[in-house]
């Protein structure tokens, strides 16, 4: 609140008056400075803090989309390995290691980051410029998680066929695997062949091992169709994925 007082003597004059309102435009033009100043300061802190936020998960991000590249490339080629072995099963030459991998690794995408610098009013500071490539590459990321998903959902839907319970296998095991698979981000910062391996044996793992020979010509059907989509799906993400990588190097470093 700016206060405004009277003069505290009477003024005899029009000389001491305007010099009287001088006084107080000055006071006022004075404060009103200050306050922008002070204003101005905020939002730029405000706008540097969100635009570290968003540096910050664009970076992890980056990492995520590295593993889903290696995971999409993992997975392209168990589904093309998977509709040899559906080859060899309709023809009766089955291979004793032939087995189904159908399970794949993805890593979302996050947004909280973007959530929080809209929610908070802070993307008003931010140059116009910058937040729409920003906001292009945040709708690229919620394409790629929702394609992602579907595309689990549609494999898993036409895998259904297989039971990939075993009998044997207690819940401590499954415990044990599935905390395996949870746990793939620190086994798999690198991108070497070993650790392509290890989230490869663990996709295998969680895929089971059913008896493919029961299978009847049409859950064969199913399954290759199943595969077949899986694999056009995957050029699809990878796609996205190119696009994503492209648009992430043109963000100011």
């Amino acid at each position: 609140m700016l206060d405004v007082h009277a003069p505290h003597h009477t003024v005899h004059s029009w000389k001491e008056f305007l010099v009287h309102i001088a006084a107080i435009t000055i006071g006022l033009l004075i404060a009103l400075g200050l306050e922008a100043t002070v204003e101005w300061v905020h939002h730029r802190h405000q706008a540097e803090r969100a635009l570290e936020l968003l540096k910050q998960e664009i970076n992890r991000n980056r990492i995520a989309l590295k593993n889903d590249v290696r995971s999409g490339d993992i997975g392209e080629r168990n589904h093309r390995a998977a509709l040899a072995v559906l080859h060899r099963v309709r023809s009766g030459t089955l291979r004793p290691n032939d087995r189904l991998v159908f399970v794949r690794r993805f890593d979302p995408l996050s947004s909280t980051a973007w959530k929080i610098v809209h929610e908070s009013g802070a993307a008003a500071y931010i140059p116009y410029e910058l937040m729409a490539r920003y906001g292009e590459i945040y709708e690229n990321q919620q394409r790629i998680n929702d394609n992602a998903s579907t595309v689990y959902a549609q494999l898993q839907g036409a895998t259904s066929v297989l039971n990939t319970e075993i009998a044997d296998q207690n819940r401590d095991e499954q415990d044990r695997i599935q905390r395996e698979a949870e746990n793939t981000d620190a086994q798999l910062q690198s991108l070497d062949s070993r650790s392509e391996a290890a989230e490869n044996e663990i996709n295998s793992r969680l895929s089971g091992n059913p008896d493919l020979k029961v299978l009847t010509p049409a859950q064969i059907d199913r399954l290759e169709q199943g595969f077949q989509q899986a694999i056009t799906d995957d050029r699809r993400l990878h796609r996205l994925y190119v696009n994503l990588d492209a648009l992430y190097a043109l963000l100011p470093q």
